[in-house]
């Protein structure tokens, strides 16, 4: 025999840990070139496997290549060939009639249940392609993580429930650049700019509003201006963290010719909601803020006609998969948005 290996004598029942240690698989195709099995040594084929299990299943050669799509001859010479390979016999033949040996029966339930694994494999592998299967990494901003993010959940999971999602906190830059990186697949960030690497998909706008402590002279008032806030302790996200909310305060401050006092540097809204609530300063955010304030806090609109901040989705266009394509026809769906940001185009 190939390989040096000799042959167990017929008469030896052969154990399932022997014949599954028997089970490495060549390619299909290697069945249908002898050549190659023998240089391959003791290893068979799916193609053959399959082959013995029809006749196992029919105990009848002409059933079996009927249903199988060949003729009997060759199937006869596939049977043989498996035989040889690992060293028993499969079958009794006894006046045409064709039953099971002991080390056979043992061969159709190992060599069934793998042939059953082999097809769930390929149902799963075809799954994950058409973004049906597999696992999504979602990196998502503090404030979006307990509102928004979770409509778009339920709704993506009843739509595709065999895709694991892995969820991911984390401020804008760092999860705009682990999109970037490939480290996520998708990302709901604080950006409206355009990027030649990350694809955008606008989700919704947001203006800015000041925080402001109950009992404060400012929280009576419907409206605030920046020049109110100029000499006031300002609560703002660091600029490495929100470079879009830091620079559209700033300049908004200096279009008026003032410079705001920046007192802390606090990167979430949540934590600067909660700087405000101490009394430490009042804050700059995007109204957002206003479903998570608590009654200790006024959340203010401010005059000044200041750009807005999108809340956007975000993927890498160089390892864009389907189910991040899935995750983000959702998410047009849900926001009525079908329209992405694409490289050197401004944001609306």
């Amino acid at each position: 025999m190939a390989g040096g290996k000799h042959s167990p004598p017929r008469d030896t029942a052969l154990s399932d840990e022997d014949l599954r240690s028997m089970l490495t698989l060549l390619p299909a195709e290697a069945a249908r070139d002898p050549k190659r099995d023998r240089v391959a040594g003791q290893r068979l084929s799916l193609t053959r496997l399959r082959y013995f299990v029809a006749v196992a299943e029919d105990l009848h050669f002409g059933h079996a290549a009927r249903r199988l799509g060949i003729s009997q001859p060759p199937l006869s010479l596939h049977i043989k060939a498996l035989e040889q390979q690992i060293g028993v016999e499969l079958f009794t033949r006894v006046n045409r009639k064709v039953s099971l040996t002991r080390q056979g029966q043992v061969l159709r339930q190992q060599a069934a249940q793998l042939l059953d694994h082999v097809q769930r494999v390929d149902q799963i592998m075809r799954g994950v392609g058409a973004g049906e299967y597999g696992e999504l990494l979602v990196g998502c901003v503090p404030s979006a993580m307990y509102d928004i993010l979770p409509d778009i959940m339920n709704e993506f999971r009843a739509r595709f429930p065999k895709v694991h999602l892995v969820l991911k906190e984390g401020h804008t830059m760092d999860i705009t650049d682990e999109v970037t990186e490939g480290r996520l697949d998708v990302g709901l960030v604080w950006r409206n700019v355009a990027d030649p690497v990350l694809g955008t998909q606008p989700i919704l706008e947001q203006k800015f509003s000041a925080i402001v402590p109950i009992g404060h002279r400012l929280s009576r008032k419907q409206v605030l201006s920046v020049h109110d806030l100029a000499r006031e302790p300002l609560i703002l996200p660091p600029r490495r963290v929100s470079p879009n909310h830091y620079d559209h305060i700033v300049c908004a401050f200096a279009r008026q010719g003032l410079h705001p006092r920046i007192a802390y540097e606090v990167p979430s809204i949540l934590s600067q909601i909660g700087f405000v609530d101490s009394g430490f300063g009042i804050s700059i955010s995007p109204s957002v803020a206003r479903k998570f304030a608590s009654d200790d806090v006024a959340v203010i609109p401010i005059a000044e006609d200041m750009p807005p901040v999108i809340l956007s989705l975000v993927w890498s266009r160089e390892r864009d998969s389907r189910a991040a394509q899935l995750f983000r026809q959702t998410v047009a769906d849900i926001y009525g948005n079908e329209n992405s940001i694409t490289a050197g185009t401004p944001p609306a």
